[in-house]
């Protein structure tokens, strides 16, 4: 019998995986068998990510209102996160609570790939609410894509990625490319005060920690490794990814039909015991509030 190991398990995955995939063949509708390998990764993600996540598709929301456009996974904290609207194929998820996304394609070559670089770039140009600081977490949404297979080989991925990212900058990138049983391909970086190269997780642009980072795009060729190394990379993201997010509030000022808050007084509390002394307290309270709330009204009607 042979040695259980965390590396035999996955390359059992991986070759499950591709073997669910090739079953499609039959499909004979090309946007369908699409549809359907989106499912499988989501599938298998959701199989394999810590229960604090859950996986879905459709559209990402900002506290702007900016959309993302339809994204095949969506990798997000369901114990912090509401959900807008609830959908196998198209719910609405808000930004601050993705922690990542996953573009899936068949068979990637040039056009693919432009593509994920395309929807990707929508999903990171949403705002994002900066993680609390004095410990080390990501706010950041990672962008993935997970190819089944490429009509184009590694090397020449990492020539059109790189012509990509210097076309749309760093932030715009694509964190992670996995290409099924073949390899992954990510973002390493190193410092200018260390030796070490290592997995860069883009959180924002900080110009003292960042002045001298240098940037590379590391090719891996793992075989039926990569699949492991995949899921490797993102439980790194999500192991730092961060947790509650504060509320948004209920400011309506930006809505054109909201025509304010009325405040109707209703009773102050005041711990006076001598009834006559506690009578002309609250008589007291209550005539400041009323002039409060007349100002505001006032002040109201005159913005409006």
């Amino acid at each position: 019998m042979s040695k259980v190991s965390r590396q035999t398990i996955f390359a059992q995955a991986a070759h499950k995986l591709r073997q669910d995939f090739e079953e499609l063949s039959v499909v004979p509708h090309s946007g369908l068998k699409g549809t359907q390998a989106e499912r499988l990764v989501r599938v298998f993600l959701k199989e394999h990510l810590p229960k604090r996540f859950d996986v879905g598709s459709g559209f990402i929301i900002d506290r702007f209102d900016n959309v993302s456009k339809q994204t095949d996974v969506i990798i997000y904290d369901a114990l912090n996160c509401p959900v807008y609207r609830a959908s196998e194929d198209a719910a609405i998820f808000p930004s601050d609570n993705v922690a990542a996304v996953v573009e899936v394609k068949s068979r990637l070559d040039k056009d693919q790939l432009v593509s994920a670089f395309e929807n990707i770039l929508a999903t990171k140009r949403l705002a994002k609410t900066q993680a609390p600081e004095g410990r080390f977490m990501t706010s950041q949404t990672l962008g993935c894509l997970f190819a089944f297979d490429s009509a184009i080989s590694l090397d020449k991925i990492a020539e059109h990625y790189t012509d990509l990212t210097k076309t749309h900058g760093i932030g715009h990138h694509i964190d992670m490319i996995l290409v099924l049983d073949k390899g992954t391909m990510t973002m390493w970086a190193r410092a200018q005060a260390f030796r070490m190269w290592g997995r860069y997780l883009h959180e924002g642009v900080n110009k003292e920690l960042s002045e001298g980072l240098h940037l590379a795009l590391a090719t891996e060729e793992l075989g039926a490794d990569s699949l492991d190394a995949f899921l490797r990379d993102l439980l790194t993201q999500l192991t730092f990814f961060r947790g509650m997010v504060d509320h948004p509030g209920f400011d309506w000022s930006s809505n054109p039909s909201f025509a304010g808050t009325k405040l109707q007084y209703l009773a102050t509390i005041t711990h006076e015991t001598d009834p006559e002394l506690k009578k002309q307290i609250a008589e007291q309270y209550g005539k400041e509030v009323r002039e409060e709330f007349a100002k505001m009204q006032a002040s109201s009607s005159d913005r409006r």
